[in-house]
């Protein structure tokens, strides 16, 4: 019986073994028949970069066959990692690019979407080339016979993005706009231009992505016009422009943080500026919160003491009914900036308000009486001191800003009245046309 069983065992064996030589012959096979479908595989795919080639370089080459071959090449994963691929998508390019370049040189009609398309296109293709030439083949080593031919080229043409840019710009086609001035900027970084240190020796790189920027605004794509905004606010004479933009873009993306942020570096780099202060006054009187804003006035005093930061001091105590803590900041205000309306006007308002409010708390008093006289005698005080600042505001008033006429008419309006000065008030009255 156990003879029995161990014939039985051999013979399961050796049935076993026959089937493991037979799958491992399958799969010899299978794998000889799939490195053959490989090799094929690969070699048709090079065939067709071959055939872009061809087209390419023929006297009478087809410029049309070979952009689709090639298109075909960039696609297949055979070829698409290969930069001989990426340079002849870029030379077909080029081709398209200098046929509608002669037209333009001729004064011929020319199709400005081919010319600038292909602008574009030669740049994709070449610096994907120039990556790919850095790849180390399998012997380690970096072989970039391109690379010369390419710089030379595109550092050449580079300028004529910005021409591109330009002309969609002025044509109201910002998406198109954004792209090419994108490009320009953002080609300058490339590892084929090191040699050429844009990021130094380009100066108008700050100015086209000022327009950059402004291209954003107009599509109301608040993401593309913040991307180059830093970079436009280097260029001095756009500077202010830049900021006001930044900001303009994190309000409408709802990002108050950024924008209170941006509001403040126009103010520190720009005080004079309305826009940065005015909104940022009327960010934290809305939010009620008075006291930041004070305590963002006392931080730019300590490092710059400009009258705007005294104007904003006053300003916050003048709301809070503190008269005479806003009255003492826009004298100093005053003192520093001497034909600075806003505080004369301001200065005015305080006298004249105190005046008021002195006024309100004599109604309960009897007219006849002494403390109604004395309390009268403290109203003219204040009215006589908003006088004086009144008569400052309309010498100093240039005409410029109608608000300031209607200060110190107002103001003055105010004064004469309650000070008894006929002549002076008949003056005023036919001034405002009463």
């Amino acid at each position: 019986m156990k003879k029995v069983l161990l014939l039985m065992a051999a013979a399961v064996m050796s049935v076993s073994i026959t089937f493991a030589q037979a799958d491992d012959k399958a799969a010899k096979k299978a794998a000889k028949e799939a490195a053959k479908a490989l090799k094929a595989e690969i070699k048709a795919a090079n065939k067709v970069l071959r055939e872009a080639q061809g087209a390419l370089n023929a006297v009478d080459g087809n410029v049309d066959q070979a952009k689709a071959l090639i298109e075909a090449a960039m696609e297949n994963k055979h070829t698409a990692s290969n930069p001989d691929t990426w340079y002849t998508a870029g030379k077909i390019q080029e081709q398209i690019y200098n046929k509608e370049n002669e037209k333009m040189y001729l004064q011929q009609p020319y199709d400005q979407e081919k010319f600038f398309g292909s602008l574009s296109k030669m740049f994709d293709y070449f610096l994907v080339c120039d990556s790919l030439e850095q790849i180390p083949n399998e012997k380690g080593n970096v072989v970039a016979k391109y690379r010369p031919e390419m710089m030379e080229l595109l550092s050449r043409i580079r300028i004529n993005l910005v021409s591109g840019g330009v002309t969609y710009f002025n044509d109201n086609n910002n998406e198109k706009a954004f792209e090419l001035f994108s490009k320009y900027i953002d080609v300058a970084d490339a590892p084929l231009f090191a040699s050429f240190n844009y990021a130094e020796t380009d100066t108008l790189m700050a100015e086209i992505a000022y327009y950059a920027t402004l291209a954003g605004l107009k599509l109301e794509d608040y993401n593309k016009a913040l991307k180059y905004v830093d970079l436009a606010m280097k260029k001095e004479d756009v500077a202010q422009k830049a900021i006001e933009y930044k900001a303009m873009s994190y309000i409408n993306l709802g990002d108050t943080v950024n924008w209170i942020n941006a509001l403040k570096e126009g103010v520190e780099k720009y005080p004079s500026v309305e826009y940065f202060y005015s909104n940022l006054i009327s960010y934290y009187n809305n939010s009620g919160d008075t006291n930041d804003l004070v305590a963002f006035a006392d931080e730019m005093l300590a490092k710059n003491p400009l009258p705007i930061f005294r104007f904003v001091k006053g300003y916050v105590y003048q709301n809070q009914k503190e008269y005479d803590k806003a009255v003492e900041e826009y004298k100093v205000c005053i003192e520093q900036d001497p034909n600075y309306t806003g505080a004369y006007r301001n200065l005015g308002i305080c006298y004249c308000q105190m005046a008021q409010d002195l006024s309100d708390a004599a109604s309960a008093l009897d007219i006849k009486s002494k403390a109604y006289k004395a309390k009268k005698e403290e109203i003219n005080a204040y009215y006589k001191l908003a006088l004086p600042i009144y008569e400052h505001l309309r010498k100093i008033d240039d005409g410029s800003d109608p608000d300031v006429k209607s200060a110190w008419t107002n103001g003055l309006y105010t004064c004469y009245y309650m000070l008894n000065m006929g002549k002076e008030f008949e003056e005023i009255e036919k001034l405002m046309n009463l």
